[in-house]
């Protein structure tokens, strides 16, 4: 139960699904906007100059459709005053050919009133700067204006003058302010009289703050005579004396094969002054004759696409931001399944084995979940029969995950030592902090050490403190568990209590009966312990070996020597056998001649070895009390014992027919009971 639990531990937790899946789909996510935002920037930047230039011909197209609009109403001001009845008679007067001089009186009062009349109608509108009536005459050519100042502009500036009803930009001289320019516009009002009307620039300078294109960018006209305005300049664009630099860029631009006057459509060039890029774009305004520019002012070309490139980078990290929070999302409900198994492992191997996954969905995840709980049912009622099994031995099942490097005891472990270990880690458990006897310390670190190298521990045998207080035997054997590749991923053995065999052995040998002859145990004591041995083969999982020896021709010594050295025969045999066998066995006297020795752990500890051994020692012999130099010939039977049900008795008997076949067949070797 605990390597499944284990298992799907470090397939769910470990892999962290929900991290990935976060991480992956975030990162898709913003490589997909960062991805989009430099497709879309070399897009903006490879269109943004002809967007920008259809930007600015649409604002061009727009502004001179107002600008003609501006003169309409300039030209409904000049016929408004032309059709003035006081002008239309004051002209139709002076163009009488019958008028007398009678008349002269009547003519001057109806100057007056024609004088009266442009100065009102010159009041009518701010923008109205001043209204002149002239003839054809080369010497007298005004015949009325509101404003003496006009007369002499008119006088000199005649022969500027374009056909009627059209716009000039003519720059007027006043002697308390520097040159400014202002519009003049005349029409015909007779066969030889003319209206000519002038008009304050002051609304294009408005018209110029209403229309700029973009922070940076202005407005600028260029009337039928060449002459510049916008916010910053008045000038004629021809006269380099009075050019900048950047209009010296424009008029090269627009200067026409013919005279500017005549240009129609639009045009549009790019010029650089400085480290200041800028696009152009010109207009003409209807059939004023006027030409309408639209400037537009960039640090380079770049600089265009910037605002919409800053937006989109905007958008584009809005977007990205939103992914990644809807790929949270979406990831912490993708794998919120996964969670819950997680968290019913966790609690399963925690204890809590009655606890299932809900199933709510019926998709991978609900089918994943019913074969879990299947498997979970399944597992239960085989731990369930496990730790039934265990609860009915008395040996104690203890298992240590590498992987998690974890301990965990069987239950009956609480009922022989009552240590409690504060964590399942390796340092808090009994392993580690078990009370060990002195004498078996260096033996239990080497059992240690072989386990946490996952060696196989076959029977190891040391003295633990228990719950009350005192040392008891215990025999421990463990093995490890593989994994696919061959690493090992945990150990898994039992701890057997052997208090009461070992306890009981050293008891028997406290108290055992030895022969007084040759010092080693007695018949009956040697049976009492070799019947221990038989119990305790059952927890060690090995073998032991009887190995009936009889002296051969013993009626020898007695007959040609005497008792006494037949007694020294006897007690020589006895010390060569102890002195062979003592490590790893135990000998005794079973009678007359006849000596029986126990092998432990014969499958280690070879019978056939300690057979040549004891034939090859007792042959070299010993001096006798007369002197002379006896050596002892022995037959041996060996039995080989693994089934704990034989009687001592019949384990005798078989080494004792092993060794009377050899008796038979030539004495003084040894043989196995077949």
């Amino acid at each position: 139960m605990c390597f499944l639990a284990q298992t799907f531990k470090e397939r769910v937790t470990y892999m962290k699904i929900r991290t990935m899946l976060i991480l992956s789909t975030t990162i898709f996510s913003l490589f997909s906007m960062t991805l989009f935002a430099i497709v879309v920037s070399v897009f903006l930047s490879s269109s943004a100059e002809e967007g920008y230039m259809e930007t600015l011909r649409e604002m061009s197209v727009k502004q001179s459709g107002t600008l003609e609009m501006y003169f309409d109403s300039y030209k409904q001001k000049l016929t408004t005053i032309s059709v003035n009845p006081a002008i239309v008679d004051y002209i139709a007067m002076l163009e009488d050919p019958d008028a007398s001089d009678e008349d002269a009186n009547v003519l001057a009062a109806a100057g007056e009133r024609a004088l009266r009349a442009l100065e009102a109608l010159s009041h009518e509108g701010s923008n109205v700067t001043g209204i002149t009536i002239f003839n054809n005459d080369t010497i007298a050519p005004v015949v009325i204006a509101s404003g003496a100042d006009r007369i002499g502009f008119l006088l000199h500036h005649r022969k500027d003058m374009l056909g009627p009803d059209r716009f000039a930009a003519i720059p007027i001289q006043d002697s308390a302010t520097e040159q400014y320019y202002e519009l003049f516009i005349y029409t015909p009002i007779s066969d030889s009289h003319y209206l000519l009307c002038s008009f304050s620039s002051d609304d294009l300078t408005e018209f110029f703050v209403r229309s700029r294109p973009s922070p940076g960018g202005r407005i600028l006209l260029i009337c039928p005579l060449n002459h510049l305005l916008d916010q910053t300049f008045r000038g004629n664009i021809e006269e380099s004396a009075n050019r900048t630099t950047e209009y010296i860029r424009i008029y090269s631009n627009i200067r026409p094969e013919a005279d500017i006057k005549h240009r129609n459509g639009t045009e549009f060039f790019t010029y650089e002054v400085g480290k200041v890029f800028s696009y152009a774009l010109f207009n003409s305004v209807g059939d004023t004759g006027w030409m309408l520019g639209v400037i537009g002012v960039a640090k380079d070309k770049s600089d265009i696409a910037s605002n919409a490139l800053s937006r989109l980078i905007n958008l584009a990290i809005f977007l990205g931001l939103f992914m990644a929070a809807f790929n949270i999302f979406f990831a912490i409900r993708l794998t919120k399944p996964l969670i819950t198994i997680k968290d019913t492992l966790f609690k399963v191997r925690r204890g809590d084995h009655d606890i299932r996954i809900n199933i709510t969905q019926n998709n991978e995840y609900g089918k994943v979940s019913k074969e879990f709980n299947d498997l979970l049912d399944n597992v239960v009622v085989g731990e369930n029969r496990y730790k039934t099994v265990v609860e009915m031995s008395d040996n104690i099942i203890f298992e240590w995950n590498f992987h998690t490097d974890e301990v965990v005891f069987s239950n009956n472990f609480s009922k022989k030592f009552s240590y409690r270990a504060p964590t399942d880690s390796y340092k808090d458990s009994f392993l580690v902090k078990c009370k060990v006897h002195p004498e078996d310390t260096e033996n239990y670190r080497k059992t240690l050490d072989k386990l946490s190298k996952g060696e196989a521990i076959q029977q190891d045998e040391f003295r633990w403190k228990n719950i009350f207080g005192d040392y008891v035997w215990v025999l421990m054997r463990a093995g490890a568990i593989h994994g696919a590749n061959g690493e090992i991923m945990k150990v898994v053995g039992v701890i057997i209590d052997i208090d009461r065999a070992k306890k009981s052995e050293k008891i028997l040998s406290a108290r055992a009966s030895y022969d007084a002859l040759t010092g080693l145990y007695n018949r009956e004591t040697l049976e009492e312990l070799i019947n221990n041995e038989i119990q305790l083969i059952a927890a060690r999982k090995n073998e032991f070996a009887i190995l009936f020896i009889d002296v051969d021709d013993f009626k020898f010594f007695n007959d040609n020597y005497s008792h006494a050295t037949g007694d020294q025969v006897l007690r020589f045999t006895a010390i060569s056998i102890n002195d062979i066998v003592s490590k790893y066995g135990m000998a005794g006297r079973f009678g007359g001649d006849e000596f029986v020795v126990c092998i432990r752990n014969s499958e280690i500890n070879d019978p056939a070895k300690t057979a040549e051994a004891i034939l090859d020692k007792l042959k070299d012999g010993f001096v006798c009390d007369v002197g002379d130099r006896l050596t002892v010939n022995v037959s041996i039977g060996i039995a080989i014992i693994k089934d704990t049900a034989k009687r001592v008795e019949e384990i005798i008997g078989m080494a004792d027919d092993a060794m009377y076949k050899i008796k038979n067949s030539g004495k003084s070797n040894y043989g196995f009971i077949n």
